[in-house]
C-alpha cells in the first residue's frame, strides 16, 4: 500500500521534526483505518516548493546522520537513487520525500509540478506553464484554493479542462477546504471524464500547521519501486490507477480561524 500526501509545504515557521512526526502518525492512522491487514506501507510526501524555497536542497547538503530530533527519536536523511527522492527515517519508520514545485502563472493560478527538480519559471501563461511541467516529465496539478477558481480565473481553469491537449493535467483538492462545503464544480467535470482529483494536506504558513502533514491524501494498493519511487508513483498516476481518499478536511471553526490568521499575517508584513 502507498499512502500519499500530494501537496506538502515545509514553511519557514515549521518545526521540521514535527512535520515528520505528524506525517508518520497520520499515515499510521490512515493505514489502520483503511485496512487492518496491511502491516507495511510506503508513506510519501510530495513536496512542492515555491520560488526561493530550498528545503530539500538544504537537507541534501547536510552530512550528519541525525538531523532532526522528534518526539520519538531522531530523524535521519538517506539519499536515494533518484534526484527527485529523499528518504527520512526514524528507526524502522521511513518517509519518502518527492521533490516538486509550486508555480504561479500569469493569471495568478497555482500549478503544482510533482516529481521534478527542474528550475521551472513563474509568471508564464498557464498553457506555457503546463507545457513546461510536461516537458520536465513531471505531473501537473491545478490545486483548488480559497477564491482562486472564481471569475476570470475560474474561466481559465474551465478552458484548460475542456481542452483535450491537457487531458493529462490533474486537479488538486486540499485539507484546508471546508469539510461541509460542496465540491467545486470543476471536480465533478474532471471526474466525469476520468480525470483524477489528487488530495493533499497543503499546510498553511502558520505555526502549528505542520501537524496537518499526512492527514489528507490518497492510498493506492500497490508497492512502489524501491529504487525509483518517484518515477513509479508518477507512472501510477498517469496510468489512471484507482485510489482511495483518506483523512478529513477542515471543520468550520478551524477553517474560519485559519483564514483570519492568514489575513492578519498578511497585514502585518512590511510593504
Amino acid at each position: 500500500m502507498v499512502l500519499v500526501d500530494a501537496h506538502v509545504h515545509v514553511h519557514e515557521c515549521f518545526d521540521v521534526a514535527r512535520v515528520f512526526d505528524a506525517a508518520a502518525a497520520n499515515f499510521a492512522a490512515a493505514a489502520r483505518a483503511l485496512a487492518a491487514e496491511h502491516n507495511s506501507y510506503d508513506g510519501v510526501l510530495c513536496l512542492v516548493e515555491c520560488r526561493g524555497q530550498q528545503f530539500l536542497d538544504g537537507v541534501r547538503a547536510r552530512r550528519t546522520g541525525r538531523v532532526w530530533r522528534g518526539s520519538h527519536g531522531f530523524w535521519e536523511a538517506e539519499h536515494g537513487c533518484e534526484p527527485e527522492t529523499l528518504v527520512v527515517r526514524r528507526g524502522s519508520t521511513r518517509l519518502k520525500l518527492i521533490a516538486g514545485r509550486q508555480l504561479v502563472t500569469r493569471e495568478r493560478l497555482e500549478v503544482l509540478a510533482l516529481g521534478t527538480t527542474a528550475p521551472l519559471p513563474d509568471g508564464e501563461p498557464i498553457e506555457a506553464t503546463l507545457a513546461a511541467v510536461r516537458d520536465a516529465g513531471a505531473a501537473a496539478v491545478l490545486p483548488w484554493g480559497v477564491g482562486k477558481w472564481l471569475g476570470a480565473r475560474g474561466a481559465v481553469v474551465a478552458r484548460v479542462l475542456a481542452d483535450p491537449k491537457w487531458q493529462d493535467v490533474f486537479l488538486g483538492d486540499n485539507g484546508n477546504r471546508l469539510e461541509l462545503a460542496p465540491d467545486p464544480a470543476p471536480f465533478a467535470t474532471a471526474r466525469r471524464v476520468g480525470r483524477a482529483v489528487l488530495p493533499g494536506s497543503d499546510p498553511l504558513p502558520l505555526a502549528g500547521e505542520e501537524v496537518r502533514v499526512g492527514a489528507y491524501g490518497f492510498a493506492i494498493d500497490v508497492a512502489l519501486d524501491p529504487l525509483r519511487p518517484a518515477a513509479s508513483l508518477l507512472a501510477l498516476l498517469k496510468s489512471g490507477s484507482a485510489f482511495v481518499v483518506f483523512g478529513r478536511r477542515e471543520p468550520l471553526t478551524r477553517f474560519v480561524g485559519n483564514q483570519l490568521a492568514l489575513k492578519l499575517k498578511s497585514r502585518s508584513r512590511p510593504h
